[in-house]
């Protein structure tokens, strides 16, 4: 239940909250899924070799790795923890809830772009490329109730890797 209302308290559009859906549902033609059906001869990924799951779509494959500790970071200091206790899942199954409801939108807000900009498969981009949340940022303070949904809260994805 969670999830879904999750899924619906993100602060994003239609298109991406419509791509984190298929997500949710296990509906990413991943190679594991398409050689279970015998459409693929392997279920490893094309790029590395490994096991092409949607964890490692999302998280692991190419600069997935990268990606994911930058966005693991900016969501743990959001919530004063330790990153590690921030969960790959978290992309797969958002079941959770924090407060204050800024700061709550915003993590959504950010594993939502994250799931979109890793699921595209027409371009492979780098860590620094996925710094476009600014232009993302930048069309969020320009709605006219972006200080009431998120706070200054997306002030902390202005850290820019040290990679």
């Amino acid at each position: 239940m969670q999830v879904w209302k999750n899924l619906h308290t993100a602060w994003v559009s239609e298109e991406i909250v419509s791509m984190w859906y298929i997500v949710l549902h296990d509906r990413v033609s991943t190679n594991e899924r398409l050689h279970a059906i015998r459409i693929v001869e392997s279920d490893r990924c094309r790029h590395c070799g490994r096991r092409d799951t949607l964890v490692h779509r999302l998280t692991e494959c190419n600069e997935g790795t990268a990606i994911w500790l930058w966005t693991r970071e900016r969501i743990a200091q959001m919530l004063r923890t330790d990153p590690r206790l921030i969960l790959a899942d978290w992309c797969l199954r958002p079941h959770f809830q924090f407060w204050p409801p800024q700061g709550h939108k915003v993590i959504l807000w950010l594993l939502a772009h994250l799931v979109k900009y890793r699921i595209q498969q027409q371009r492979h981009l780098s860590l620094l490329d996925y710094i476009f949340l600014r232009r993302a940022r930048w069309k969020s303070y320009r709605a006219a109730s972006w200080m009431q949904q998120v706070g200054n809260y997306l002030s902390i994805l202005q850290t820019v890797p040290a990679h």
